[in-house]
């Protein structure tokens, strides 16, 4: 069993940890005195009480993928399992302080917090879940919250006879009652979904048209005026809509002022308080969405900057290789069958490996050998190559077709175009994660003028994209000749 852990796996704490201040601090609300010890002392109670949870947060977020699957059971033990038998089998005389509100919030925040790591996790730079990113909104979240507290309220309005005429309603779920009248619970469903319906209507237009309209394009103090405007006009009509539901039919009503009358500060205050809690969740979701497409836009320009390198590349190598092909049929060479069949695996290997986004160290220096081969098949008579590589490689992975620029300008400055003798020498080394590419070659006496090309420049650009600034790449003169050195840190291949 392994654990990861890392400062930011102590968020997994935080929707216990708000369940257990905001219970901590409702019962001292109901005490005469309240005071810094007594809050101290509930404190402590509740986290004894919520340990259970609190652990299971925190095993779930530090263990690694392979073992946290098996964890999961252990979660809902201590997330589901513990608090019901803890609330339904207390003992009358019980001083336990974890009851079902505590409970419920704990409960939703948990699971709120992991739907949000998995929309994270699929929803990272490359992702192709387009659907679950037009599923998983703030909307969404809203919607469940919403539809979490009309559940609530109605299984624990159905539980009790005459709920509103008996005020204050005990947090008990009866399960026997709900089922001996289904007909009151759905009632209840269908009138607190009505209400939520309409602080979901508050959201959608503080969002859609306050915000983004009035905001976004005509400056704050409109904005904030409008609203205002809107919430004064608008909470007296829907509490006048909501005094005709069945349950606001006694004297104690399920509006926020508690009371018949419409036009009750506390009605507007309850509508405020919306309007200040969504605007500021509206504005930080909004920018992280905007934060997440400008990622997503630059990861996709990488992509599309690296495919076309990849382009200039295929043709670079080809032509090479043909014209080395021309050359040996034009003297009607016995090698070049055996030429073209090497053609064959190194433009393979362009084809299908040149295109994934990574393959292992062993699969490069393969392909290395290849065209050191084809290429020693026309010039062996001048060039002595020599070849230092490891013989185990597969254990690291790296781009494709990285070290092949570096061999290419070797034989293009240093071999063709020359009668002189030549020399070609590489190294691989591998140091742990570490590589270490080394080729040097002999530079001919009299240089023809050779265009550079496009092959280094390439290679620092996919270089600089891939890894930043964490990688080596000098080409320079030596006193063998010119030496080309390529240093950089390699993945591990996956277990």
């Amino acid at each position: 069993m392994k654990l990861a852990f890392k400062l930011k796996d102590l968020f997994s704490l935080l929707p216990v940890l708000f369940a257990l201040c905001r219970s901590a601090w409702s019962l001292l609300q109901n005490e005469q005195m309240a005071s810094w010890s007594s809050a101290c002392l509930l404190l402590g109670q509740l986290l004894l009480e919520l340990s259970p949870l609190l652990l299971a947060q925190l095993l779930l977020t530090t263990l690694q993928k392979p073992v946290r699957a098996a964890f999961l059971l252990l979660w809902l033990a201590a997330m589901v399992l513990y608090p019901l038998l803890s609330i339904n089998l207390r003992p009358e005389n019980s001083v336990l302080l974890l009851d079902l509100s505590c409970w419920l919030i704990a409960l939703c925040g948990s699971l709120l917090y992991w739907l949000e790591q998995f929309y994270q996790q699929k929803l990272s730079p490359g992702s192709k879940n387009s659907w679950l990113r037009k599923l998983w909104s703030l909307d969404t979240v809203v919607i469940l919250l919403l539809t979490g507290w009309v559940l609530f309220m109605a299984v624990l309005l159905g539980s009790h006879q005459d709920p509103m005429a008996n005020q204050p309603i005990p947090l008990q779920v009866h399960l026997g009652r709900l089922l001996h009248y289904p007909f009151e619970f759905m009632g209840y469903l269908l009138q607190f979904g009505l209400i939520a319906s309409l602080i979901y209507g508050y959201y959608w237009l503080n969002r859609y048209l306050l915000i983004r309209r009035l905001l976004a394009q005509h400056g704050l103090l409109p904005f904030v005026l409008s609203s205002l405007c809107l919430l004064l006009l608008s909470y007296p009509l829907l509490a006048s809509l909501l005094l005709y539901l069945p349950i606001n039919s006694y004297e104690v009503t399920a509006l926020a002022s508690g009371n018949h009358n419409a036009f009750d500060w506390y009605n507007f205050k309850f509508v405020l308080g919306i309007w200040l809690v969504s605007t500021p969740l509206i504005l930080a979701f909004d920018r992280q969405q905007q934060e997440k497409n400008l990622a997503q836009i630059q990861h996709r320009q990488i992509q599309t900057e690296l495919l076309l390198l990849q382009q200039q590349i295929n043709p670079h190598f080809l032509f090479n290789t043909l014209n080395n092909l021309y050359a040996l049929c034009l003297v009607q060479s016995e090698q070049a069958p055996t030429l073209i069949l090497r053609l064959a695996d190194l433009l393979r290997y362009v084809v299908y490996q040149g295109s994934q986004p990574s393959v292992t160290l062993q699969q490069e220096i393969n392909y290395l050998q290849d065209y050191l081969a084809l290429q020693q098949l026309r010039v062996s008579n001048k060039t002595e190559l020599t070849l230092c590589l490891p013989e185990q490689a597969d254990q690291h992975l790296l781009p494709p077709l990285l070290l092949i620029m570096l061999v290419e300008n070797a034989y293009k400055h240093g071999v063709e175009n020359t009668a002189e003798a030549s020399k070609v020498n590489i190294q691989l080394q591998l140091e742990g994660n570490s590589l270490i590419f080394i080729c040097d070659n002999t530079v001919p006496t009299q240089q023809p003028d050779v265009p550079a090309g496009i092959g280094l420049e390439n290679l620092r650009r996919r270089l600089q994209l891939w890894y930043g600034n964490n990688y080596s790449l000098s080409s320079a003169a030596a006193a063998s000749g010119w030496r080309a050195e390529l240093k950089m840190e390699l993945e591990p291949t996956p277990c």
